[in-house]
C-alpha cells in the first residue's frame, strides 16, 4: 500500500551522480542479509541499471511494503556503495539517501518498467510479472469504473465525482448526501417502476461483482433499498439484460438478503427462472434455487 507524499525532497539527482562509481550490483530478496539472487559485473549491465534508476521530480510516496528486491552497489573495491529497494516497479527507496543528500520519500521511477526488465533478463523475474498483472487489474479497473460513470441515469449524472468519493474514502453514501440525491431521482422519475428499473441496470454495470468491488459501486443498492418489492418485481420483469444482472446482484448482496423473501414473492415463476439464467456463476444461481425453492 502506498500514500501521496507532499513536495518532492532532497536532490532527485544524487543516486545517479552516486551510481558512477558503482563497478557492480548485488540482486538481494530484500535488504539486510538476505538470500543473494546473483551479482552482476558486467559494466555495460550496471550502466544500464543506472540509467533504469533514474527518478523524476515528482512527489514521492510512502510505501509500507518491504519491496519487491534489493539492489546493492558496489565499488571497485567490492565494498557496499549504496543500495534501494524497488517498490512495485514504479518507485525506488534509498535507505541512506540522507548520507549522500538525497530524498526522503520513495521516488517515482522515470521507466516503471525499465529496471524489471533489467531483472528478468537475469532470471529474477516474478518482480515483472507481478508488475505486469498490477497494471491488468488497474486496466480493468479502470474499464469498469468509466462502464460504472457511464450507466450513471443522466438524471443524477451530475453528483459523479460525490459518487466516486465513496471510493476514495471507503464509506458509501452518507444521509444527507442519499437525501440529495434521492430527491432529485424521484423528481426525474416519479414512477417507482421506471425508476427501479433504471436503478438495477446501474447496478448491473461496473465489475459486476457481488464481492470485492470498489465502493461507489454498491450506491445503486442504497436507492434500490428504499423501492417497494412490489415495484422491484415489475421492474424485473420487464427489465433487460443489464437490469437482470443488477438484480441478481443485488438479491445476493447483504441489503438485498435483508429483505430476499418478500423480494423474490413478489416475482413471477417465469420472471424467477429469468433471474437464474442471469446468475453469473454457478454458485450464486444454486444459492438463488434454494432461495427460491424455499418460498414454496
Amino acid at each position: 500500500m502506498q500514500y501521496g507524499g507532499g513536495r518532492p525532497e532532497g536532490d532527485r539527482a544524487a543516486l545517479d551522480r552516486v551510481l558512477a562509481d558503482a563497478r557492480a550490483v548485488q540482486i538481494r530478496e530484500m535488504r539486510g542479509d538476505s538470500k543473494s539472487l546473483l551479482v552482476e559485473r558486467d559494466p555495460v549491465a550496471v550502466q544500464a541499471l543506472r540509467e533504469a534508476l533514474r527518478v523524476t521530480d515528482e512527489p514521492g510516496l510512502s510505501c509500507m511494503c518491504f519491496g519487491d528486491v534489493s539492489l546493492v552497489f558496489l565499488d571497485t573495491s567490492g565494498r557496499e556503495l549504496t543500495g534501494v529497494t524497488l517498490h512495485h516497479g514504479d518507485s525506488v527507496r534509498w535507505d541512506d539517501a540522507a548520507r549522500w543528500g538525497g530524498w526522503r520519500d520513495d521516488a517515482i521511477l522515470v521507466d516503471s518498467a525499465r529496471s524489471l526488465e533489467w531483472l528478468a533478463v537475469r532470471g529474477v523475474t516474478w518482480p515483472l510479472r507481478e508488475f505486469r498483472e498490477s497494471q491488468r487489474r488497474a486496466a480493468a479497473a479502470l474499464r469498469a469504473r468509466l462502464r460504472w460513470t457511464a450507466d450513471i441515469p443522466a438524471s443524477i449524472a451530475s453528483f459523479t465525482a460525490m459518487f466516486l468519493e465513496t471510493t476514495d474514502r471507503g464509506v458509501p453514501l452518507l444521509e444527507p448526501e442519499l437525501i440529495e440525491v434521492r430527491a432529485r431521482l424521484l423528481a426525474a422519475h416519479p414512477d417507482p417502476v421506471d425508476r427501479t428499473a433504471r436503478l438495477l441496470a446501474w447496478y448491473g454495470s461496473g465489475t459486476g461483482s457481488s464481492a470485492g468491488y470498489p465502493t461507489h459501486e454498491a450506491i445503486p443498492a442504497q436507492f434500490l433499498d428504499q423501492e417497494q418489492p412490489v415495484d422491484f418485481a415489475r421492474a424485473v420483469e420487464t427489465g433487460d439484460a443489464r437490469a437482470l444482472l443488477g438484480t441478481v446482484r443485488y438479491l445476493v448482496s447483504w441489503p438485498g438478503r435483508q429483505r430476499l423473501t418478500p423480494l423474490l414473492t413478489h416475482l413471477s415463476p417465469a420472471t424467477q427462472r429469468k433471474i437464474l439464467d442471469h446468475a453469473p456463476t454457478a454458485k450464486t444461481r444454486a444459492w438463488l434455487e434454494r432461495r427460491l425453492t424455499g418460498l414454496h
